[in-house]
């Protein structure tokens, strides 16, 4: 099963990427000298690239008009829409809060929670025919990845101070100031290094055992047992995203917060 599997795959990889959507606009956007600088003109990947940024813009406004039209006539007592978005957001704003702490948790409840569902959503994206998960490209989980690393920084840096900030990267030695200043460097920019590769590992493989199957089934929809599987995938992958993005504000901002109050 698993030889048909990897034939398959080959088959579809060789092949120009499974129509989308997307695909009349990226036909059109690669022939132009905008598309061919971005890329969408190459005979392996263009597609690919282009389908990432159209359904990643794609998720992002789903978002906001689902918030818009959930908050234009706000209701004490919520209904609909409105309703599920509360559910949910009380459910993310007690998932930082234990993360981070009760006192600290709000305060990166917006980017946290933020990040949580817009990546839900671009997983699920490649669930539905004629579309495709953004996040199945390195590109997009990289763009979270720096995104995550450069938010948390600034944490860092509002919380704690510039000045006790670098000296976080210096340690308590004053004569292994050198070193650590290294080792602290190089494991900070693994932290986005590892964010995105583990949430595009994953996608990746879910979507395009999605795809071999699909196109094995010529029709037929073959694929349907593992997509109850792939939601369930999409979740986790959203929720271990944020939640080592919450572990890794809780020790960059919180742990550090005390010392720059002691004073106070």
């Amino acid at each position: 099963m698993i030889g048909i599997l990897a034939s398959g795959a080959e088959e579809v990889a060789k092949a120009k990427g499974p129509r989308t959507i997307l695909t009349p606009l990226w036909e059109r956007a690669k022939e132009h000298h905008f598309g061919q600088w971005m890329g969408f003109a190459d005979p392996e990947r263009g597609q690919f690239w282009f389908d990432a940024i159209g359904f990643s813009l794609l998720a992002a406004i789903v978002l906001m008009l689902s918030s818009f039209v959930a908050t234009r006539s706000y209701a004490r007592v919520p209904r609909g829409l409105q309703n599920l978005l509360e559910w949910v957001v009380g459910l993310l704003r007690d998932f930082v809060r234990g993360m981070i702490g009760e006192k600290e948790g709000d305060k990166y409840l917006p980017y946290l929670g933020t990040t949580f569902l817009f990546i839900f959503l671009m997983n699920l994206l490649g669930i539905l025919p004629a579309f495709r998960s953004p996040t199945m490209t390195l590109a997009t989980t990289a763009a979270l990845g720096i995104t995550t690393f450069i938010v948390v920084q600034l944490y860092a840096i509002r919380a704690t101070g510039i000045v006790q900030y670098v000296k976080h990267f210096m340690g308590p030695v004053a004569w292994l100031a050198p070193l650590m200043l290294a080792l602290e460097v190089v494991s900070e920019l693994a932290r986005p290094v590892s964010l995105s590769l583990r949430l595009y590992g994953n996608i990746f493989g879910e979507d395009n055992v999605i795809e071999t199957l699909m196109h094995m089934g010529h029709g037929i929809p073959v694929q349907l047992p593992i997509v109850f599987l792939a939601v369930l995938t999409s979740f986790i992958q959203a929720f271990v995203f944020t939640c080592l993005a919450s572990i890794y504000i809780g020790t960059k901002v919180v742990h550090d917060e005390p010392a720059s109050h002691g004073h106070h």
